[in-house]
């Protein structure tokens, strides 16, 4: 069920939506008199910032809603907020609109908000857009939008439920909506380095953040590990979902649509012999069971630190993909190559064709919420709800490909895998920990 054959708008119509922005984004100024009232679903750095891009997109957004799990979050951003001389009057939040808790985003799904921004972790994605779509919410969501293959099927079937309702769904995959990644794609396109027959991508970084316990809040085990997302496979879909979904995005814009098949190798080496992480594993151990420290390693999570793998697209070319974290180390990109040329995708196109990008656009971050708002305004609601879900979902088949040791096509993974992470409800109390994979898990 790739973007091809199923209502998504992969490939020609995202390019469309990035190829109109200057367009709908004047529209969007124009009309700017036409309130939107937003909520925010996620209040850590990340949701913070999307409500910054939001409300620097158009200055009739208003925000009037703020969930997430830990109340000293919602509280904060809201003080946050109206401290800040530029935008307090555009604050409108009352204290009945501040939500927290594990259902809060079925609390902020019942308020008048016309658009919803959601950045909480990857695992709540699917219920989330689901519970908006169904309340009849314009939505805004971070990537990845799920962890699991269940949790992409659900985006898809909310995707398609927003485009029989007439509401906009624009994902935090902002290469689409950046002026030199839009002209360079359509170039590309429309043939400027001839059929395409293979690529590079790259997200590999130096590392990220591992909290322990906050010294000023009590939490139950499962409610740090939700604190503590990104170092758990079944929160955060691994490295590979969370950040190299950007440059694995950009390679199935480049095809129209997610690979064939998939092939990867990976391991864990240097995060479960960190000694900062170690130690703060050990912290958080020992604040669980009594000062006990057996079996601490569970504390240090599960995801991997690197990833490499091969894309078959359906046109026989291959592609390979680089990610994870590793102490020093740094690269993060796209490279395609056809028959006439290569490219960087967003700036350059080097052959028969040669081009270079002049310049000019604005932050992507803020342009994708310009293009959502304006969309909506128009009556012409983007909807990138499959486009994100078959770039996450490829995301995910890359790690399942390196957890298993095992090779399988698209339609497999889309049709059959039974892959399901997600408990159906979580809540305060035992956390959940999965052992690290061996690289010859069984394939589900």
């Amino acid at each position: 069920m790739s973007s091809q054959v199923n209502q998504g708008i992969s490939g020609t119509s995202a390019g469309v939506a990035g190829v109109t922005a200057a367009v709908l984004g004047q529209m969007a100024h124009a009309q700017g008199s036409d309130r939107i009232r937003v909520g925010m679903l996620g209040c850590g750095g990340r949701g913070n910032g999307a409500i910054r891009n939001c409300l620097e997109a158009d200055p009739a957004v208003e925000i009037i809603a703020l969930a997430d799990l830990f109340e000293n979050q919602v509280k904060g951003t809201r003080d946050r907020l109206v401290k800040n001389e530029a935008i307090k009057n555009r604050i409108k939040i009352n204290d009945d609109h501040l939500y927290w808790g594990f259902d809060c985003h079925e609390k902020i799904a019942r308020c008048e908000a016309d658009l919803l921004l959601m950045a909480t972790a990857p695992a709540f994605r699917g219920p989330q857009l689901m519970a908006a779509v169904k309340a009849g919410k314009h939505i805004f969501t971070e990537k990845p939008i799920a962890t699991d293959v269940a949790g992409c099927r659900e985006v898809i079937a909310a995707s398609n439920l927003a485009k029989e309702k007439g509401l906009a769904i624009v994902a935090g995959t902002q290469r689409r909506h950046q002026a030199g990644y839009v002209e360079t794609m359509q170039r590309i396109h429309d043939g400027a380095i001839g059929e395409l027959v293979g690529g590079q991508c790259y997200w590999y970084g130096g590392g990220i953040w591992f909290k322990g316990l906050p010294r000023d809040q009590k939490m139950s085990e499962m409610e740090w590990q939700c604190h503590n997302w990104y170092h758990f496979t079944w929160l955060s879909g691994d490295q590979i979902c969370e950040q190299h979904i950007h440059n694995i995005d950009v390679m199935n814009w480049c095809f129209n649509g997610p690979p064939a098949k998939f092939t990867a190798v990976g391991g864990r080496q240097w995060r479960s012999t960190n000694q900062d992480q170690v130690r703060t594993a050990k912290e958080v151990c020992r604040a669980f069971n009594n000062g006990s420290e057996e079996n601490w390693e569970k504390y240090n999570g599960d995801i991997w630190d690197h990833i490499f793998a091969e894309f078959e697209y359906p046109n026989g070319a291959r592609c390979l993909s680089f990610s994870g974290h590793s102490p020093g180390s740094g690269r993060n990109g796209e490279k395609i190559v056809g028959t006439k040329g290569t490219s960087d995708c967003h700036r350059t196109i080097t052959g028969e064709n040669a081009w270079t990008f002049p310049g000019g656009g604005i932050d992507p971050m803020v342009q994708e919420h310009k293009d959502l708002i304006a969309s909506i305004r128009s009556g012409r609601p983007l909807n990138e709800g499959v486009q994100v879900a078959e770039s996450t979902l490829t995301a995910i088949g890359t790690r399942i490909a390196a957890y298993t040791g095992r090779t399988f096509t698209w339609k497999w993974l889309l049709g059959a895998s039974k892959q399901e992470l997600v408990p159906k409800e979580v809540k305060p109390g035992p956390g959940l920990f999965h052992p690290i994979a061996t690289g010859r898990d069984e394939l589900v």
